[in-house]
């Protein structure tokens, strides 16, 4: 296959780039959307099942380490605006993801945004520490301290 047929399949190879991303994060999203659902009247319980889809997906030898995700934000420098600004905007579904299972928290609003935040930074770090050849132990002592 050609440089042109990838082109013209996919519009070039940012374009290909973007639509892997999307592929990724709809296949672990969905994971991620049915851990939270899975606890809805637990907040706390909702949060552990969402870090523990990335520990299973860190430990299943036949995936990759890291995230794609992750990566992706990490190399934002070298990625055209586009694909920055979606590596940046699949960070933000996250957010809102975790966001929504802590509705239910009696905690003031704001709080609960930055609470988001940091979980999502959380969910991050093992996909980080398992490329840096961290242990399933090491990485479920993160999520758990979380």
């Amino acid at each position: 296959m050609g440089r042109g047929s990838i082109y013209g399949a996919f519009g070039g190879k940012d374009a290909l780039f973007r639509q892997c991303l999307d592929r990724y994060a709809a296949a672990y999203g969905a994971q991620y959307e049915e851990a939270l659902a899975a606890h809805s009247d637990d907040p706390v319980r909702a949060i552990e099942a969402f870090l523990d889809v990335v520990l299973v997906r860190i430990a299943d030898p036949s995936v990759p380490t890291g995230c794609l995700i992750v990566q992706s934000a990490a190399q934002s420098a070298i990625l055209g605006e586009e694909s920055r600004g979606h590596a940046r905007t699949l960070l933000d579904t996250q957010r809102r993801r975790v966001r929504g299972a802590l509705a239910a928290a009696p905690a003031d609003p704001h709080v609960l945004d930055e609470l988001a935040v940091f979980v999502v930074a959380i969910n991050q770090s093992p996909a980080v520490l398992s490329r840096a050849g961290a242990s399933d132990a090491e990485l479920r002592y993160v999520a758990r301290l979380a």
